[in-house]
């Protein structure tokens, strides 16, 4: 899993989430002690040296650490030349240049949604749609960052999934692709995996990823809040991580994926074992997680029973599921 993957479903709305995007955001390099630009084009030279080299390892890590200085800067500017347009009631010309920020990467979508200085356009689908980038933004930037993978665990987590060539797998809420890309890599072409998630920006975000990756087995399905829209019988492995506590009704959305699964098929969950914000200040809030009986009764009651737990994740439970 050496490539980084690029948002998660049934997401959008809760708040959380902007905290927790708000939380993992990259921090600006420390200062040295040189001028920011004689650091700059110091290392644009000795950038330059190592391609010229063709130590290209080298030049792409003094690459990054330029980009590291001056990206900040950068989408500060961005946001500043959108906010003075809209001041001087240039809108299109204010939009323009935030859809530039977001492009750049902007992600603090508090800030956005507190700037005065933007009240001209709140309320505008445009605006709505500057919002929701910059949220996708966050959210694949929490989603992505290199600490999930210490508690997550994927390539032990693909381990004991243990799937094969041509397998069916339905990644209900599959959000940045997190496991989408692995799952995918491991069905192979023979395969399918079926990419649903609520957020169009997720998919959207994933559809640039397989295509990068060349990955031809992934269909991506936009769903609503309470039907998966699996096709009845039609997967091996249905697949939700960090999505179970989103479900407001568990067992009536337990039918539908039950429906889903062919015979002999499995429901793999991954969720957060409920801890209060004290100890974990991050993930689902408290009110939204699940004991692990909680769920086992509401899915059984939906026809689904546990049939193996795997307990090396830290912070979660990881059962399976076979119909009864």
């Amino acid at each position: 899993m050496q490539t980084r993957r690029m948002i998660h479903p049934f997401a959008a709305e809760c708040l959380w989430l902007i905290a927790a995007a708000v939380a993992w955001a990259p921090i600006a390099p420390a200062q040295t002690n040189e001028e920011p630009v004689a650091a700059f084009d110091k290392l644009e030279q000795q950038c330059a040296k190592s391609f010229e080299g063709k130590d290209y390892a080298k030049a792409l890590a003094l690459a990054e650490e330029m980009n590291a200085q001056v990206e900040p800067q950068h989408i500060e500017a961005l946001y500043q030349i959108a906010r003075a347009h809209c001041l001087l009631g240039h809108k299109i010309e204010a939009y323009e240049w935030l859809q530039r920020t977001v492009d750049a990467g902007f992600w603090d979508v508090r800030r956005l949604l507190g700037d005065s200085d933007f009240a001209s356009l709140r309320g505008e689908k445009s605006f709505g749609s500057i919002v929701r980038g910059t949220w996708a933004n966050g959210y694949i930037a929490m989603l992505e960052r290199d600490e999930r993978d210490e508690f997550q665990k994927p390539a032990q987590v693909m381990e004991a999934l243990a799937l094969k060539p041509g397998e069916r797998v339905a990644d209900v809420g599959a959000g940045s692709g997190y496991f989408t890309i692995p799952v995918a890599r491991a069905v192979g072409s023979t395969g399918v995996v079926w990419a649903i998630d609520t957020s169009q920006e997720m998919l959207d975000y994933l559809e640039r990823r397989t295509e990068a990756e060349q990955l031809e087995n992934v269909k991506l399905v936009k769903v609503g809040r309470d039907d998966p829209q699996l096709e009845p019988g039609g997967v091996d492995t249905i697949l939700m991580v960090d999505t179970i506590h989103y479900i407001q009704d568990r067992t009536a959305y337990a039918r539908k994926l039950r429906a889903g699964l062919a015979s002999g098929g499995r429901l793999v969950i991954i969720d957060y074992r409920p801890k209060p914000w004290a100890q974990r200040p991050w993930g689902p809030p408290p009110e939204q997680q699940i004991p692990r009986e909680t769920l086992d009764a509401e899915l059984t009651a939906a026809g689904l029973v546990p049939i193996k737990v795997y307990d090396f994740l830290p912070e979660q439970y990881f059962v399976v599921y076979h119909a009864k």
